[in-house]
């Protein structure tokens, strides 16, 4: 487990930002050397900070990094001297913020909005099919079963530390990578973009996801990089817009910030995440094609509203994820037997309709029955008045 990807992220950042910009100016850009150095020593240092730890559980390989994660924000991202090293001079993070220009490869140049978001997502997928391909390989299987249990995968002769290092490095690397992509995206980083609270936020919106899928980081990403950001720069946008209502619309920015918490109380209802969850629902509904129909319907209504102009888009996006978390529920009421089943709806029908086992009154001859079913000597004769005791 990583608490401080983050942290990682700046290391990216850092070498990349120190070793990668070419020209000046508004002509400046970020090389793909530079992005390559940034990943390899994010992956360098990953694999560093997890060295000493290894040998050791999760817990503390976790606490390891989050103390690597508070040590880079507190100590190295405050550094703004100049250093003399071997006749160079270099600051770490000259007056505590740096611009990150955008990444130009030959004629593609990410500086431009549509191009940057469709690399990134380009980027995205072929890390996650690499990912799946690599879980479903001799090697994910050894870490699979390293996660089940680290004492029999040792002894079938699996080395352990080079399973972690290898798996801590890779997704370093990874976490390198993305950091360089966010502050590209940002333009310009400070301390406070790299703060160990980001990481924990990230993480437990993946977690809340899940965190065993791919799926899961898109949704978690999507969740922070979309919906709370825009959703606070909406609460702020509309506190200033009307200012009658400006301290109800600031409450609701705060709750929208502490937000990933409070999500983070479902995660033991639902520990394999909310894609799981919905994925099994939809699964459920295929045997109800006209609740997905009417969803499809509903769905292209609100699209041909939000066409016309006579819908906002912010509502637009608001009710599509309303609708996609909504649909399973609705098909469970309004066709129980379909989506659950003939078998279990009658079985639950039957659960809500009789009492229970303990609620059943027993006579005599039912325990006396029940008496001789489990070997029992026969009871003695009940003083009059006394009413024996059930099993």
């Amino acid at each position: 487990m990583n608490l401080a990807a983050c942290s990682f992220g700046a290391v990216g950042t850092l070498v990349a930002f120190h070793t990668g910009i070419a020209g000046s100016g508004l002509d400046s850009r970020l090389t793909v050397q530079g992005v390559l150095l940034g990943v390899a020593a994010a992956a360098v240092v990953g694999g560093l900070v997890a060295l000493p730890a290894l040998r050791l559980r999760g817990l503390y390989l976790a606490l390891a990094t989050m103390a690597f994660g508070v040590f880079l924000s507190t100590m190295v991202l405050r550094d703004t001297t100049e250093h003399h090293v071997l006749g160079h001079t270099f600051t770490i993070f000259p007056t505590g913020s740096i611009t990150v220009p955008a990444i130009r490869v030959g004629p593609l140049d990410l500086r431009d909005g549509p191009a940057f978001l469709i690399t990134v997502a380009v980027l995205f997928a072929a890390i996650g099919t690499g990912l799946v391909a690599l879980r479903n390989s001799g090697y994910g299987r050894r870490l699979v079963a390293m996660k089940d249990s680290p004492a029999a995968s040792a002894m079938l002769g699996q080395n352990l530390v080079r399973l972690k290092l290898s798996v801590f490095v890779l997704s370093a690397a990874i976490a390198g990578l993305g950091g360089i992509l966010m502050s590209s995206a940002l333009g310009a980083v400070d301390t406070d973009t790299y703060s160990i609270v980001v990481s924990l936020s990230l993480l437990m919106l993946t977690v809340v996801a899940g965190i065993g899928y791919v799926s899961g980081a898109l949704f978690g990403g999507l969740l922070a990089g979309v919906g709370f950001s825009l959703l606070v720069t909406t609460f702020n946008d509309l506190a200033a817009a009307d200012p009658d209502l400006a301290g109800l619309y600031r409450l609701l920015g705060h709750l929208v910030t502490v937000s990933p918490a409070l999500i983070g109380v479902g995660v033991g209802h639902n520990p394999s995440g909310t894609v799981h969850q919905v994925v099994e629902g939809y699964r459920s509904l295929r045997r109800a094609r006209p609740v997905l129909v009417g969803g499809a319907v509903l769905e292209a209504v609100l699209y041909l509203l939000t066409l016309s102009g006579a819908m906002d888009r912010w509502w637009f996006g608001i009710l599509t994820v309303v609708l996609v978390m909504m649909l399973p529920l609705l098909g469970r009421m309004l066709m129980p037997a379909a989506v659950l089943g003939p078998e279990e709806h009658a079985r639950q029908r039957r659960a809500l309709s009789e009492p229970a086992d303990d609620d059943v009154p027993r006579t005599e001859r039912d325990l006396r029955a029940l008496d001789r079913a489990l070997g029992l000597p026969a009871p003695t004769t009940a003083a009059p008045g006394v009413r024996r005791g059930t099993a």
